[in-house]
């Protein structure tokens, strides 16, 4: 079943990166419940996104500019009191760490917590890694060419991507890493990324994602996709409904086209290729294939896998 990840607390629910918010998390049954840490002026970890409490308190000022005894009269927890109430109600944490240089702080104090550390910087992951044993994942807000070559660089055990692809999902899988999108928004968004493969899914709405996320996935079926484009050729084999060659970029299955708006975006809704039985079951079990390994695969009778 896949895992709920209730994003800045649960900032749909309660205000963001707050102990209201952890008990919002775990009122929906949240499997882990996410928050943002950095350093106050005298070496306190706490919670808080922004590089000031400006937006989200009362109050104003750096946080890096504060005491923990300021930012307390703000409304913002510490780690430990976080972590605290997290493990009192049976809530997992992610710990993202918005700052480098926080890896020893952070190591210490989440020691023998179940917990997953997370942070754009990859190499401080790297280095957390190296102090500590705990569980880590990289962020990426767009998608690298090699995502997972990534996560394996830094020793992490998982991806949080803002973006993510078929591809990404068979590839991480295949090294053993899991992968929780952010931030879902939606039943339907939901539904798909679970269809692809999430391990689970990052959202401010715990209720609503825990809800689709204990829904069983729906078998993709010739009959049965609601999703566009669903080609329905003759012989069709639909595991790879969302073709993770895309966007291949072979001229023979597709091209670029132009929305309305004039947006440029490459279309293949025409292309039969992962629809044949056999490429389906070589691209099964060959990950990174490529289209000219693919197209090679048809027998020269069946002429051009494309239009």
């Amino acid at each position: 079943m896949a895992q709920v990840i209730a994003h800045r607390t649960a900032a749909a629910l309660a205000p963001e990166n707050s102990l209201e918010g952890i008990r919002a998390a775990a009122q929906c049954r949240a499997d882990y419940v996410e928050m943002d840490v950095r350093l106050s002026r005298d070496g306190v970890l706490v919670l808080m996104h922004d590089e000031s409490i400006d937006r989200t308190t009362g109050g104003r000022g750096r946080v890096a500019e504060l005491s923990a005894e300021e930012l307390r009269d703000n409304a913002v927890p510490s780690l430990k009191e976080a972590v605290d109430l997290a493990a009192d109600l049976g809530v997992a944490v992610v710990v993202e760490m918005k700052e480098e240089g926080l890896e020893g702080l952070v190591a210490e104090a989440l020691r023998g917590r179940d917990c997953i550390v997370t942070s754009f910087y990859h190499s401080s992951l790297r280095e957390l890694s190296e102090i500590s044993d705990l569980k880590t994942g990289i962020i990426i807000s767009s998608l690298p060419v090699r995502p997972v070559e990534l996560a394996l660089w830094a020793n992490a055990s998982s991806i949080f991507p803002k973006r993510a692809n078929p591809r990404l999902f068979k590839e991480a899988h295949s090294q053993g890493i899991s992968v929780y999108p952010w931030t879902v928004k939606s039943a339907e968004e939901a539904a798909w990324l679970l269809r692809l493969g999430a391990d689970g899914l990052v959202t401010d709405d715990p209720c609503l994602m825990r809800s689709e996320a204990d829904r069983p996935v729906q078998a993709t079926g010739r009959d049965n996709c609601p999703y566009y484009p669903c080609h329905h050729f003759q012989d069709q084999v639909c595991t790879h409904c969302f073709c993770p060659l895309y966007p291949c970029k072979d001229e023979q299955l597709g091209r670029f086209v132009r929305t309305k708006r004039g947006k440029r975006f490459w279309s293949c809704i025409d292309c039969r290729l992962v629809h044949y039985p056999a490429v389906a079951k070589y691209l099964s079990e060959h990950l990174l294939a490529t289209t000219s390994e693919l197209k090679g695969l048809l027998d020269d009778k069946d002429g051009s896998a494309g239009a």
